[in-house]
């Protein structure tokens, strides 16, 4: 039913998302108005006397001229004056590569209506409806009577295609408005679930502690909760511990609304839509003694807590960061000890310029006077500058992305990290896109930065920035919050010297057991015959 809506619509190019979302209400409102004025002597409706009656009382003000003539009208009609509008919003939403909204998965509507029965809550508020559709569908929340349920949206046409579903259930209330701006509400909500648009920076006023999409939305459902209520939001990985402002709202809402629990999302639970890491985050009005952080896992199609371990809500506020993968980490010692060895630590940022490469496209690759680094030039720990690609370009349009020697370079995309401390070449070399550039001002050596990123704790460092889920995704400025042991530059030079002397003793065994055995092999192939 629904595909042969679809494609009735769009032969006459009615194709848009909000257009077939408006003519499907435009039939099932027809016919409703039809049930309440007892003409449903449908068989006897010529098509002409059924698009008048359309024209007569739904109107144009609400829905706009509708885009055809009274045939293409009771085609539509005959074939969706039963369509489950629903299903149809959300079939339609997910079809949709246009505006590529989220659709969220309905395993957090559920984890979200178990929270709340354990907590006694009934007002419930779901922010931008549209994303929870499936979860909507696949649960039927609005079918508990004990929950009362506010659906927001900012679409006029999905909130009058949602007013028109929820007539029969007088449990839920459909209202529109934006969660970017303030909300003019008046009720309040014993818990509120919302999953705010990614990365967008909004105009917000001058007085503003953000202007970050995800936190501006938090700003302005947290104020909607009751004393005891909760807030459960979706966040990507950068909520979590990038630096500045973002770092100044954590410990600012953490203060206000405390932290209740956190759990790192799935890889990849929200693709094709996005595929950045997620976490889901709970805050609440009143303050408790520990925290809940966990790892979610997908059995069928159900999101259950793979590992969970309580921390002191204390401790976690001392932190300048939500990054509680390294807390999860079951073989933790090591991190541990680092992060408690009263050795000096130092943030990368505040020792070293890091920047990225320049983005290179495949077009651009010729025979030119500037070499390129790419991550395929990056093999065990070292640079193979006989593999460099080039470009042919002017050296001061390029100057900013150029590698000096002793710059320690690592990939910052694909799937696997790869470190190397840039040697002495000759002629210009900048880096690509997938590489960050660190340069060290002093304190630290890079050979000595460069063992300590490949170690253990280097590594577990390093992927606790991760944006990214499958594939690498590493941002400069997450990079420079790095922290690295501060030790003297002669402790480190005994390291650096005792590092490569057994790498280069290592590699020696490597090549001179590789030629004994391709010799062995070689004269037994000849004693074969």
């Amino acid at each position: 039913m629904i595909e042969t809506f679809w494609n009735i619509c769009l032969l006459h190019d009615i194709s848009s998302r909000d257009q077939l979302l408006r003519e499907a209400v435009r039939v099932v409102q027809t016919r409703k108005t039809l049930e309440l004025q007892g003409s449903m002597h449908e068989a006897a409706l010529e098509p002409e006397k059924l698009f008048q009656m359309m024209k007569q009382h739904i109107g144009e003000r609400e829905l706009g001229h509708f885009p055809g003539d009274r045939d293409l009208f009771y085609r539509l009609y005959q074939v969706g004056k039963d369509i489950d509008l629903l299903d149809y919003a959300l079939q339609t939403l997910q079809q949709d590569r246009v505006t590529g909204g989220i659709i969220v998965h309905s395993g957090i509507m559920t984890r979200f209506i178990e929270m709340c029965e354990r907590n006694d809550y009934c007002n419930l508020l779901i922010a931008e409806t549209e994303k929870y559709l499936r979860g909507l569908v696949e649960t039927q929340i609005y079918k508990q009577s004990s929950f009362i349920i506010t659906l927001l949206t900012e679409s006029y046409i999905i909130a009058k295609l949602l007013k028109i579903y929820f007539e029969a259930y007088p449990n839920v209330q459909v209202i529109q408005g934006s969660i970017y701006q303030p909300l003019p509400l008046t009720e309040k909500f014993d818990a509120i679930l919302t999953i705010p648009n990614f990365g967008l920076k909004l105009d917000e006023s001058e007085e503003a502690t953000i202007r970050d999409s995800e936190g501006v939305a938090v700003n302005h459902l947290l104020p909607l909760l009751q004393d005891a209520g909760r807030i459960s939001v979706t966040f990507p990985a950068r909520m979590m511990f990038q630096s500045g402002s973002i770092a100044k709202w954590r410990e600012q809402t953490n203060e206000l609304y405390p932290v209740q629990s956190i759990h790192v999302l799935p890889d990849g639970i929200f693709r094709p839509y996005t595929s950045v890491k997620t976490y889901q985050v709970e805050l609440r009005v009143s303050p408790s003694d520990e925290v809940i952080l966990g790892r979610l896992v997908l059995q069928k199609t159900s999101l259950v807590a793979d590992r969970e371990i309580a921390v002191n809500s204390a401790a976690l506020a001392q932190l300048d960061n939500w990054r509680i993968d390294m807390l999860l980490d079951e073989d933790q010692d090591t991190l541990r000890s680092f992060q408690q060895a009263p050795i000096p630590k130092v943030k990368l940022r505040d020792i070293a310029d890091i920047f990225r490469g320049k983005s290179i496209l495949k077009q651009d690759l010729k025979a030119g006077n500037i070499k390129v680094l790419n991550i395929s030039n990056l093999e065990d720990g070292e640079v193979r500058m006989e593999q460099l690609e080039t470009i042919d370009e002017e050296v001061r349009k390029v100057k900013r992305y150029e590698i000096l020697p002793g710059d320690l370079v690592m990939t910052c995309r694909g799937t696997v990290n790869k470190l190397a401390v840039f040697p002495e070449t000759e002629g210009t070399v900048i880096a690509s896109a997938n590489i960050i550039v660190i340069r060290f001002k002093s304190s630290i050596l890079s050979g000595f930065a460069k063992i300590f990123l490949e170690s253990p704790v280097g590594t577990a460092l390093i992927q606790s920035f991760q944006r990214g889920t499958t594939v690498m995704n590493l941002n400069p400025s997450d990079v420079g919050e790095i922290e690295l042991p501060l030790l003297p530059q002669d402790e480190q030079l005994v390291r650096i010297n005792r590092y490569n002397e057994e790498n280069e003793r290592y590699k020696t065994a490597i090549r001179e057991a590789t030629a004994r055995w391709e010799q062995v092999k070689n004269k037994i192939y000849s004693e074969l015959y």
